[in-house]
């Protein structure tokens, strides 16, 4: 197992077991460094998993705190590539509850960001952390009219939809843009996801772009806010290469 894994175990087993009380002070990294003779590398990625699950809160100039004993229903995504990206679909699981085609009016092309009057197969459904878990979001994809022919592939069930267009196509995705923006969680998809209507929401919208100036995939999902966090990393670019 790799050492920043063992350290998230033994340090999640020790908050489990009530060796930190709930809104303490966990120990710094160079208090970790030291009792478990590792790098800050490993201590700080143990630390972001924690942090992850809901079990730490960590915050520049405050120190680390405990916010819970065992890891709560939450997604915590960290994007710093496409490949983050797409650990958002491999950690969930998708159920399909309909799917069909539709033809996006003004109000969904707005939201879509496309022609009004285009047609597109539709996916919608639930998100969870397992199979048998609580929703994380209601998710709904929009495919393309032209490779609506992944119809057949998805109903295997199991890959991304993006994944089996890429496959069955031959396609790559060249870029990937997400909006994150609040909402109140509509009706219909908070008696499903099991929260209060209209309580706080983040919606993200994912468009899926491989050579063509139009997405070939769309994706919409609603997050009740206490089961998602967005945490994005920026990198300071190499001099020179800085664009006008």
């Amino acid at each position: 197992m790799v050492r920043y894994k063992e350290l998230r175990q033994t340090l999640a087993e020790e908050i489990a077991s009530g060796a930190y009380a709930i809104g303490d002070r966990f120990p710094t990294e160079h208090e970790l460094c030291t009792r478990f003779e590792v790098s800050r590398h490993t201590i700080r990625e143990a630390l972001r998993t924690l942090e992850e699950q809901g079990l730490l809160a960590r915050q520049a100039g405050s120190g680390t705190t405990v916010l819970a004993r065992s890891p709560g229903q939450h997604y915590t995504q960290t994007l710093d590539s496409l490949g983050g990206l797409f650990d958002y679909a491999a950690d969930t699981t998708f159920e399909s509850r309909y799917e069909g085609y539709v033809t996006a009016r003004e109000g969904l092309a707005r939201t879509l960001s496309c022609e009004a009057g285009t047609r597109w197969l539709r996916f919608a459904g639930v998100r969870r952390l397992a199979p048998d878990g609580v929703g994380v979001c209601w998710t709904e994809i929009f495919v393309a009219e032209p490779y609506g022919a992944v119809r057949d592939d998805q109903a295997a069930g199991g890959k991304p939809v993006y994944d089996l267009i890429q496959k069955r196509f031959q396609l790559q995705i060249s870029e990937v843009e997400q909006r994150v923006s609040a909402l109140a969680m509509p009706l219909e998809m908070a008696k499903t996801l099991e929260v209060e209507p209209l309580s706080p929401a983040l919606l993200t919208r994912r468009r899926y772009f491989a050579d063509s100036a139009e997405p070939f995939e769309i994706s919409l999902s609603f997050h009740p806010a206490s089961r998602y966090a967005f945490t994005q990393r920026l990198r300071r670019a190499e001099q020179g290469t800085n664009r006008p």
